[in-house]
């Protein structure tokens, strides 16, 4: 669905994701919400036991893991949120980096897309990373993405690693909701990022600058944790849509 065309500010509860939504309604407006759109990537952690990671075949798409062991697993719901949970973590600065890939279903080229997601950043936890990246990757084992989404220790979001591009606050100990609409097509590419929830609020819109054939091959997103940073954090209810309109 596109982002646009849902305001997500209706929602009742904070945290609550599109894929947590789509299942609160009833199916003849669920599917009405999704006329019009292709699914790529939708998450489905509640299949996994608790404590494992990730399985491989997610509803749409498919995940795979990198980090220590344990650094990526399925956990209960935190705070006022419901279902299994992604979560990320890393016990010490030294450790590897830690994350999941979410491969797309398909690359279907330039086109408007939408993404949305639900996060958790507890207190005292370090800097959590959504990326947008091509498929392929520029270079083996890479990991190039031509958007990325800080969430920082300042509680805001800060675009690309340009401090001036920090918009946004999130709250700490309680869901939010993340939402991309990216335009692939558009020369330049542009993204429109917003913030949803209680505690939660802002929005940015981003022209992005990497190299359009990079940006138009988008087949891939990533949820991680990276050097320096310690601690965990959670997300669940991923999704990735494209307008077929």
């Amino acid at each position: 669905m596109l982002i646009p065309f849902v305001d997500l500010r209706l929602v009742p509860s904070p945290g609550l994701g599109i894929g947590a939504l789509v299942r609160c309604l009833p199916l003849a407006f669920a599917m009405t919400m999704l006329a019009g759109c292709q699914t790529l990537f939708q998450s489905n952690f509640n299949s996994t036991p608790l404590g494992q990671p990730p399985a491989a075949v997610q509803a749409t798409g498919t995940a795979s893991v990198f980090g220590p062991p344990g650094s990526v697993i399925v956990v209960s719901a935190p705070g006022s949120a419901s279902g299994h949970w992604l979560q990320v973590s890393r016990a010490n600065n030294q450790a590897p980096i830690a994350g999941m890939v979410g491969m797309l279903s398909a690359v279907p080229g330039p086109g408007q897309y939408s993404f949305i997601c639900a996060m958790y950043m507890p207190t005292g936890s370090g800097l959590a990373t959504l990326s947008f990246e091509p498929f392929p990757q520029p270079q083996e084992g890479g990991m190039y993405s031509f958007l990325h989404l800080d969430f920082t220790q300042k509680n805001n979001v800060r675009i690309n690693d340009n401090d001036g591009t920090s918009f946004g606050t999130f709250p700490r100990n309680q869901p939010f909701d993340v939402t991309v609409s990216l335009n692939t097509a558009a020369s330049p590419p542009t993204a429109h990022i917003g913030l949803l929830g209680t505690g939660a609020s802002g929005s940015a819109d981003y022209t992005i600058t990497e190299p359009i054939q990079f940006v138009q091959q988008f087949g891939a997103i990533r949820v991680w944790m990276g050097y320096p940073w310690t601690g965990y954090f959670d997300s669940a209810d991923i999704l990735v849509t494209r307008s077929t309109n």
